[in-house]
């Protein structure tokens, strides 16, 4: 009996942090899946660079505003140098399976 009041609430703790592990990679892994299996072409219609300053540190966040064929905008994060090779009215396209979309012309 002493055993289950002592290891009881142990075993209960880390059974629910084993779990909230686990649905955290799950929802990961989802994003990364759906992403992947996305497909579109567009038109850059804009580019914004933010510059968040914390406490102690600097953080530059890229990101292109594009216009798909369908008509919807979305905001699409880039690295440095993905933005800088990127202008206003540049096609992208991102083909099903890739992480990232590549410039068409």
């Amino acid at each position: 009996m002493e055993k289950y009041v002592v290891f009881g609430p142990i075993i209960i703790f880390f059974g629910i942090f084993a779990l909230l592990i686990g649905g955290f990679f799950l929802l990961v892994g989802k994003l990364v899946f759906k992403s992947k299996n996305a497909a579109w072409t567009g038109e850059v219609i804009d580019k914004k660079h933010n510059v968040s300053d914390d406490d102690d540190r600097k953080e530059n966040l890229y990101s292109l505003r594009v216009r798909m064929d369908n008509g919807e905008e979305h905001s699409i994060p880039a690295t440095v140098q993905f933005y800088n090779e990127i202008n206003i009215g540049d096609k992208l396209k991102k083909d099903k399976g890739s992480l990232w979309p590549k410039k068409i012309s």
